[in-house]
């Protein structure tokens, strides 16, 4: 945990040299722990989208399957290996990957709030509208889903309906400043905006799986 909480703390200051070392002991450390493979999918994820290298984007996918090969049902690295796919041009591969996430977790909120933005991503602002309502009916309260539903309303030019979405997302959980500063702009109190990260190079290699029937 200390180790991943520091390579964490590295990859958000930019360095990505040391957070990958970081994540690297701490899978010497605990070899099955899901969340330090996850950890070195996000940071060559993200090296893979600034420097447009093959051999970046291999390691991503190699290093989150072998996260949900220790957690088969991991929000955060489906949610991460469907964007990457997607980006790789392979949303079809992204779309089986969480349908299956949802096919074996039925009553996972958080399946259907990411099959709803692949479907939202595709252009097809219905079938993402069900699959929120699906995920709301289980959970009214469900910051992700909530979040999700706020945006498509806004999307529409709903503000109305998308405030009091994002409102509820935020009395479930208040630790969103981003949200805040969405709903402040919407009111037309203020605006945010994101850091970008510095680009790291390549450690060492990771072979990507063969015959992964994920996608």
């Amino acid at each position: 945990n200390n180790l991943n909480a520091s390579g964490t703390r590295y990859f958000q200051r930019g360095d990505h040299v040391t957070a990958i070392k970081k994540f690297e002991d701490a899978v010497a450390v605990n070899p099955k722990d899901a969340d330090s493979y996850y950890n070195l999918g996000s940071v060559y994820h993200h090296l893979a989208n600034k420097t447009g290298d093959p051999t970046h984007a291999a390691q991503a996918e190699a290093y989150y399957n072998q996260c949900l090969d220790n957690d088969p049902n991991h929000v955060d690295c489906h949610r991460g290996l469907a964007v990457h796919l997607t980006q790789q041009g392979r949303g079809h591969q992204g779309f089986r990957l969480i349908q299956g996430f949802k096919q074996r977790c039925p009553d996972n909120v958080d399946a259907s709030v990411e099959l709803a933005r692949l479907h939202q991503e595709a252009g097809n602002s219905k079938a993402a509208e069900e699959h929120l309502l699906d995920a709301i009916a289980k959970d009214t309260t469900h910051p992700r889903a909530r979040v999700a539903m706020g945006k498509l309303h806004e999307e529409r030019g709903d503000y109305g309906q998308a405030i009091a979405n994002y409102h509820v997302a935020l009395s479930r959980n208040g630790a969103q400043p981003d949200l805040h500063a969405r709903v402040a702009a919407l009111k037309g109190e203020g605006t945010s905006s994101t850091p970008l990260l510095s680009d790291a190079p390549l450690t060492k290699v990771v072979n990507a799986p063969d015959g992964n029937m994920r996608y």
